[in-house]
């Protein structure tokens, strides 16, 4: 029995050196790369999981990167644009990859002031957004319908009027919890549309991307909210009604009674990220470029998995970073190598 005993310690012992010697063979080999540990190692990075597909697409590719690359930890908590910026100012979120100028201006600027957070540059490249769009088969057919004034007639408030907006033009804007919600109903009130629109909050995107694909389809009226680089935008005609230029306002405040003006997409982090120990996070995301080309072609991949996936943003990253080649230049050399093998594995 002693002779078993001892056989058997010795057998257990062989296997917990091959172990051990395979994991420091893994660790030797990571090392090799980086010269040493990951700056993420072992942190943790939650990330604002905002709800609408170019914000989305660009968490899932900046996430892979890091985790992969970098060696963080990262999650995010998924919402609307005003309760994910109250988290990124109280800390709860590390980063947000879109804070539209001038949606959240003024509460970006407060929190900038205050010191709770910064930006490292800017996002999606190429923006444009309205509150006052129209299919364009609907003016081609309404040649009269060119300026947002034009909606105070009573022939084309008809065309938009529900059975329950009491004769109103119906208009289906931001949702509540977004910051160009705001932006809406400023600009309803400047333009004297009180008393002619009737403003509406579609619920979700997803809602709002089902109202206008359904009247596209349909050829039907209607007056909307949307912008783009985006794949429905790029699809469709869209025909945005004339209103003053944005340096009419004081600003270029679009709520002050003008258009909006081409947005400045931030890529923002909580203060805590700041300082020393995160030279790494910040590099990378400073050179960050993600412009309109991207967008489609990443949008597009994903409206053709989503419903096949069970991690349709996540694949989609990886199908981003599998095709491009421009993220190359994001990235440490070390931090390249090491994505490109979780890529291939």
């Amino acid at each position: 029995m002693k002779v078993k005993n001892i056989f058997m310690l010795t057998i257990i012992m062989i296997i917990s050196t091959v172990v051990f010697t395979a994991c420091d063979a893994i660790e030797d080999a990571t090392d090799s790369v980086t010269g040493g540990g990951l700056e993420g190692e072992g942190e943790a990075l939650v990330f604002a999981g905002l709800n609408w597909d170019s914000a989305l697409v660009q968490t899932a590719v900046a996430r892979y990167i890091l985790d992969e690359g970098y060696g963080y930890e990262t999650d995010q908590i998924n919402g609307a644009t005003t309760p994910l910026f109250q988290g990124l100012i109280k800390g709860d979120i590390d980063v947000s990859m879109e804070i539209w100028i001038p949606n959240q201006k003024e509460a970006w600027a407060n929190a900038v002031k205050d010191g709770q957070v910064f930006s490292t540059g800017n996002s999606l490249e190429d923006n444009w957004q309205s509150t006052f769009i129209i299919p364009g088969y609907l003016q081609d057919a309404n040649p009269g319908l060119k300026n947002v004034q034009d909606l105070k007639k009573p022939e084309y408030q008809e065309l938009f009027a529900e059975a329950d907006s009491g004769g109103k033009a119906v208009l289906y804007g931001c949702m509540a919890q977004w910051a160009c919600r705001g932006v809406n109903e400023g600009q309803v009130v400047a333009y004297g549309l009180e008393d002619h629109v009737d403003l509406r909050d579609p619920g979700t995107m997803g809602a709002l991307n089902a109202a206008i694909e359904g009247a596209y389809l349909k050829k039907e009226p209607l007056l909307f909210y949307y912008w783009g680089p985006t794949k429905l935008a790029n699809e469709n005609d869209m025909r945005v009604l004339e209103q003053p230029d944005p340096s009419e306002c004081a600003d270029s405040d679009p709520k002050l009674g003008c258009g909006f003006p081409i947005a400045e997409v931030l890529i923002a982090l909580h203060s805590d990220y700041e300082g020393e120990g995160y030279e790494e996070l910040r590099a990378f995301l400073e050179k960050w470029d993600w412009n309109a080309t991207n967008q489609l072609a990443a949008e597009g991949q994903y409206a053709e998995i989503k419903d096949s996936s069970d991690v349709p943003y996540e694949d989609t990253a990886k199908w981003y970073l599998n095709n491009n080649e421009g993220w190359k230049s994001w990235v440490t050399a070390d931090a390249k190598d090491l994505i490109l093998t979780s890529l291939s594995a």
